[in-house]
């Protein structure tokens, strides 16, 4: 592992909020005390602030401020009211995030190497994204640490939640935004049959990215059919609970990636939509996410909040992030 200190941040302290005499807030009840020695905790959070992978892809910049705006709502929640929660490192923490600079394999090497260290500190990581080209070196850290943890091959399982494939060509031999999955199957990080894209919109990918998943085996759920399926009686987040058993049986660990570009109507992303899932919709899915143990890394990407002035692309974010924690708390 090629992580040193200086490429890692702790978060903001006045990301923290506090709350009044009573009315306690998550911002109190997270640890930042780093590295964890001796406590393993439940949920570890971490941030790439990153979106110059966007910016190769020739999207809208803006997810550099995902993580702290995430933060930002995230922490001004409170804890599930109807459970008991204490001030406990082995409930959750916050690793802070990777500082990012101008050479992007270097800053998705320490983006790795920082995820790797929470992933081997903590039950479950939510990683805060930044842009999409992130989920790359996310799921390479997943991979490593559950072949180490396992003693085995590491066989990871991926569903995305979004209106693109991320199947791009690389650029310069620079991977972008649009390359993520691509890269992780040519690397043989991932079996493409042990991906699948659930929602991808017809009008958001080429046909030549469609056949080359198709060639391959990747599973590939449309939003269209999605969407007749649930006038037939099959809820979105059903089908999405559906996938995710088939594919955490085939799987030793199960990265679950949310890009908000699959949210309808919101702005603060790079590529947004008209039609897409609703916010609820995406909060139970994340819910769903959350009550499987083997969901080691649960992620969010493309969340640009200064693109969003009306603050409602972040607080969707932030109530995804909730969800996932709210279901998984429970798990030892």
């Amino acid at each position: 592992m090629d992580f040193t200190e200086e490429f890692r941040k702790s978060v903001d302290p006045e990301l923290l909020f506090k709350g009044r005499p009573g009315d306690v807030r998550l911002g109190e009840l997270v640890s930042t005390t780093w590295p964890l020695v001796g406590v393993t905790t439940r949920i570890c959070i971490v941030g790439a602030p990153d979106d110059l992978g966007v910016h190769l892809n020739r999207g809208r910049r803006g997810a550099a401020g995902g993580p702290s705006g995430i933060r930002r709502e995230l922490y001004r929640m409170t804890p599930p009211m109807d459970k008991a929660f204490e001030v406990d490192p082995s409930v959750f923490c916050d690793a802070g995030d990777m500082v990012p600079g101008s050479d992007i394999t270097v800053n998705h090497r320490h983006a790795q190497s920082l995820c790797e260290l929470a992933l081997n500190a903590s039950r479950a990581v939510v990683a805060l994204g930044g842009g999409n080209d992130y989920s790359a070196p996310h799921a390479r850290a997943l991979r490593e640490v559950s072949a180490a943890q396992k003693d085995a091959t590491g066989t990871i399982g991926i569903l995305t939640v979004d209106p693109h494939l991320d199947v791009r060509e690389r650029e310069n031999n620079l991977p972008h935004s649009g390359t993520p999955y691509r890269d992780l199957i040519d690397g043989a990080t991932i079996d493409p049959r042990n991906l699948v894209e659930f929602g991808a919109r017809k009008n958001r990918n080429a046909a030549s990215h469609l056949n080359w998943c198709r060639e391959r085996g990747v599973v590939i759920r449309d939003f269209s059919e999605l969407r007749r399926a649930e006038r037939m009686g099959v809820r979105i987040p059903d089908a999405f609970a559906q996938d995710l058993e088939r594919l955490v049986a085939r799987s030793d660990d199960v990265m679950v990636s949310f890009d908000l570009d699959a949210c309808a109507a919101l702005t603060g992303v790079s590529a947004p939509a008209a039609i897409g899932f609703s916010p609820s919709d995406l909060c139970e899915m994340a819910a769903i996410a959350g009550r499987h143990k083997k969901v080691r890394l649960f992620e969010i990407v493309e969340c640009a909040p200064d693109l969003d002035p009306s603050g409602m692309t972040v607080k969707v974010a932030a109530e995804l992030v909730y969800a996932f924690m709210e279901s998984r708390f429970p798990l030892s």
